[in-house]
Order: C-alpha cells, then structure tokens, then sequence
C-alpha cells in the first residue's frame, strides 16, 4: 500500500509540476508574441504618424510660405508641440536652405544631408532609417511642389531612436510586469487547485486504503468461515447435531456482536476493517481478542492519519498474536483498549504471550532487533518511529509468562 501511495503521490506532484509548466510556458509564450506584436505595431505608428505629419505640413506650405521667418517659426512651433512621436521637423526650400527647423539655430542654415531626388513627382514621399545632428533617428521626406508642379523643396519629419527606444522600453517593461502579475495569479490559482487535488487524494488513499484492509478482513473472515464449516461437518458426520445447532448459534452471535461493535464505536473506516481483520486472525490463531470496557475512537475528538493509525493498530496487534502463536499456554487473550477524547488517543494492545525479558525491554525498539529470527525487528522500530513523529509515546509493560502491554498515547 505505500509503494502504490508514494507513487500516486508521486504522480500527484508531477501532476501539479507539468500544470504549472505549461501554465507558465504559455503565459510567456502568449506574452513574448504580444510584446512583439506591440513593438511591430508602435513601428508601423511610428511611420504612420511621420508619413501624416509630413502631408499635413506639405499641404500648409502653400498658405505659411509666405510668412515672415519669426512668424513662420511661431505657426510651426505650436503646430509640432501638438503632434506626438514627431522629434523634429525640418522644412528645406528648393535651395537647400532651412526655412524652419525644431531647433531654431538651424533656421537659415544649408541642409548638406542626402534626400530623395523629387525631380520625379511620383517619388514625393520617402521614408529611411539614417544619422543626422541629433544622432541615429527615422525620417520620412515629402516633396514640396508649387502650383505649377515645379520642385519647392522638401519637408523631412523625425523620429529619434532614442524616443523609439524609450517606448519599445515602456512596452517590454508593460508586459513584464502583466506577465509576472499573470504568473503570480497563475501560482496562487495553482496551489489552490494543488491543495484541493491533495485533499481528494488523501480522501481517495483513505478510502482506497479502507477498501484494502476490508478486503484483506473479508479474506481472513473467509478462512477462519472456512474453519468453522469443518467443524460444523465434523460435528454432523459424528451425529452430533445439537451440538452443532449451538455451535453455528454461538459463532452467529459472537460474529454479529463483534462486527456491530467495531462499526458502532470505531469512526474510521479504515481502522474498523482492520480490527474486522485482526479479529479474523486471532480467531485463526486460537487466541480470544476482545475489547477494553468503553473502547471507542471518535476523528471529532482528535484527526489522525488513517494510515499512522492502520499502522500503529496492526503492528502492535501482529506482535502480540506472533507472541501467543509460540506460546503453548491455554489462555490466548488479547486485549485492545482504543479511547479518545478532545485532543488526545489512547491505544492499548495486551496480550498473554512469553513476555519480554528484563534485558530486552530497552532493545525491543531498535531497528532489526528480535527475538524471532533474523529479518525480523522491524515493525516494533518503525511504529515507534511513526508515534514519534505524531508527537506522541509508547510504552510497554511486561511480566515473564504472563505477556505484555504496549500503550500509545497521541495528542493534537
């Protein structure tokens, strides 16, 4: 049952590891393609609002040409503060000189850069990426013509890198920071639905786990059934009918009370079908198991995993049949006391085997220690382990001939 726990748990966390994989792995893959996209889509806005500014000016030219040099600069200015993602705007008359720039000092100047050749009007609109005074920039020409369709020289509208870059700048670090908030939902959402899955794997292990041992209870109820046949047969083989009608009454009644005992006073499925089976065992084995007066466990009182209690229960139960099972003596009992109360168990297994000897009292807890062989000296170990590590004791008591009495005490 442990090796297919840890591997269902093993399972359970690949689980959870490969869903929040691809949680993550999507999350950024859906983010990188849409930072992406934004960054194509700001370069195309980029050219786009050069390509517009530069036919808006160009059509402006006709009705500013004829002003003054301050007041042209003036128009210009509060023209160029309205529109956004332009740096510079730069108007150069069929001379090569500047009638207007951003930077007023250049007004007046001659423009020695490189253009396209307008000569042609169809070719009245250009746009490349190049270096100028203000450094690496995006600029987009467009020709200036007069009514006649004369050359009159050139708008230039820019865009400087630094400025592109700033934004791309602004974008990535947009949908870096959605990104992380995402993955951070995504790890809550993540361990929420983790935890939830633990709950039901542990309510599904518990219940597998109950199912297993009242199986295994079913098994042992059938051999010890078994059992009783025979001596139901032997006893009407020899003619001894009454005394096979009481027999069949008694095992009826003893079986009945036993079971409604255990289900009425254990509220655990999977400690009940274990004691269900041991029952069956001690039956097996000769030895006569009953309960402590009052004997009940209560999960309202104290929540113990089914599985620490299984193992508890079983290992000291086992090694007090194994104890009677060597013994010649006549009067098997065994005895188990379960009592629960607000925050605390008590489990006390006795039986009337050999006894531990005084020598052996302090050893019987150690890993591969027995008196039975080798291979043996383990479950003793680890169930002392196991209520150790629940934050709780166990004791043992023990008189040579007469048997032994562990006690387990567990607090929450």
């Amino acid at each position: 049952m442990k090796k297919n726990k840890g591997n269902l748990s093993h399972l359970r966390k690949e689980i959870t590891r490969a869903q929040l994989a691809l949680i993550i792995s999507i999350t950024l893959f859906l983010s990188a393609g849409g930072m992406i996209i934004n960054i194509n889509s700001n370069n195309r806005d980029f050219n786009q609002t050069l390509g517009n500014t530069s036919e808006l000016i160009t059509r402006l030219y006709a009705f500013i040409k004829p002003m003054s040099s301050q007041d042209l600069a003036v128009y210009m200015d509060d023209t160029a503060s309205s529109i956004s993602n332009v740096d510079i705007i730069s108007i150069v008359n069929k001379n090569n000189i500047r009638v207007y720039h951003t930077n007023h000092s250049l007004i007046g100047s001659i423009y020695s850069g490189t253009h396209p050749d307008f000569s042609n009007p169809s070719t009245n609109y250009f746009t490349e990426d190049s270096n100028g005074p203000s450094g690496p920039q995006r600029r987009t020409y467009s020709a200036i013509y007069d009514s006649l369709g004369n050359y009159d020289g050139f708008i230039m509208t820019i865009a400087l890198k630094t400025s592109m870059r700033n934004v791309t700048k602004h974008t990535v670090l947009l949908f870096a920071v959605v990104t992380i908030v995402a993955i951070m939902i995504e790890l809550v959402i993540c361990t929420t639905i983790s935890k939830k899955i633990k709950k039901e794997f542990l309510s599904f292990t518990e219940d597998f786990e109950g199912t297993k041992f009242l199986v295994d209870s079913m098994r042992a109820n059938n051999h010890d059934f078994t059992n009783k046949l025979h001596v139901i047969l032997g006893l009407i083989q020899i003619g001894e009918y009454e005394k096979a009608q009481s027999y069949i009454q008694n095992i009826s009644i003893i079986q009945r009370e036993t079971v409604s005992y255990v289900m009425q006073n254990i509220k655990n499925s999977s400690l009940a079908a274990l004691l269900i089976g041991k029952i069956a065992r001690a039956s097996e084995c000769n030895v006569k198991f009953q309960f402590r007066e009052n004997s009940r466990y209560s999960e309202q009182d104290i929540t113990i995993p089914s599985e620490a209690l299984v193992t508890i229960t079983g290992n000291l139960v086992d090694n007090a049949l194994d104890s009677m099972n060597t013994s010649s003596s006549e009067n098997k009992l065994l005895t188990v006391g379960i009592f629960t109360r607000p925050g605390q168990m008590l489990l006390t297994v006795q039986d009337t085997g050999h006894g531990i000897p005084d020598g052996f009292k302090d050893k019987i807890f150690e890993n591969g220690f027995s008196t039975k062989g080798e291979g043996r000296g383990v479950g003793l170990y680890h169930t002392s382990q196991l209520v150790k590590s629940l934050g709780g004791e166990i004791f043992v008591e023990s008189q040579i001939g007469m048997g032994v009495c562990f006690t387990v005490i567990l607090k929450k």
